[in-house]
């Protein structure tokens, strides 16, 4: 695996469970949905390599449909195009 997209997930894994935390904190009574989106969005992450990028953004995509705080996790252009390179 490149740094570069080792340093990747190690971001988003943190990200991520920051707003499990704070989804949790919001909409406890959506606990559950929250804990089944951030778990997918985990085990895309962990599995990720240059060619599956797009279905793990994708996937930020639909969270942010049901909850809109997934939004600001969608990896700028920058990021993408970085990750692509390799």
């Amino acid at each position: 695996m490149s740094k570069r997209l080792a340093r990747f997930k190690a971001k988003y894994m943190t990200l991520i469970n920051e707003l499990r935390t704070e989804l949790m904190q919001k909409y406890p009574e959506k606990a559950e949905r929250i804990q089944f989106i951030t778990d997918l969005l985990m085990n895309k992450l962990y599995a990720l390599k240059s060619h599956s990028l797009p279905d793990f953004i994708h996937t930020l995509y639909l969270a942010s449909r049901e909850f809109p705080e997934f939004e600001k996790l969608i990896p700028s252009k920058e990021d993408i195009e970085e990750l692509i390179e390799e």
